[in-house]
């Protein structure tokens, strides 16, 4: 049987998003955030979007409303996210406190780590390569591409 086009790139990308989710998980572990990593990644969202709103973050992560309400939750229980003032009482801003910025910048630092071990084998033109083909691939949706 014919292995359909682009099969294999898929597996890859695949065993790579496992490998670095796990890796991840295990940094922040080791250093004592208390984050999981989706947990750190809608803290980099956050970032990113000050004055995002949970529906942002749902539609930027493909997660569900439940699970993405439950994170933010967790988060403003322990300080790192808070709501900016001005925010209506649906719908309510999303912004880092100061002890949510300090455990995201944290965490980018082990992501950075964790980004450099993954190409280390690679030159500087390989790795300008790879990041050409792999901009080149279609998200399978538009919202995939945050």
């Amino acid at each position: 049987m014919a292995v359909p086009p682009g099969i294999e790139i898929l597996s890859l990308v695949n065993a790579i998003e496992r490998r670095t989710t796990a890796r991840m998980q295990r940094l922040l572990r080791e250093a004592g955030l208390g984050l999981a990593a989706m947990e750190a990644r809608t803290l980099r969202f956050i970032a990113r979007h000050p004055g995002c709103t949970q529906s942002d973050i749902v539609r930027a992560s493909g997660r569900d409303k439940a699970q993405i309400a439950r994170i933010i939750k967790i988060l403003r229980a322990r300080e790192f996210v808070g709501h900016p003032a001005g925010g209506g009482r649906r719908a309510q801003p999303l912004a880092l406190t100061a002890a949510g910025t300090a455990v995201h910048l944290r965490a980018e630092s082990l992501r950075a780590d964790t980004a450099r071990e993954l190409v280390a084998g690679l030159d500087s033109s390989e790795r300008a390569q790879l990041e050409t083909l792999l901009g080149g691939l279609a998200p399978l949706d538009p919202a995939d591409h945050e």
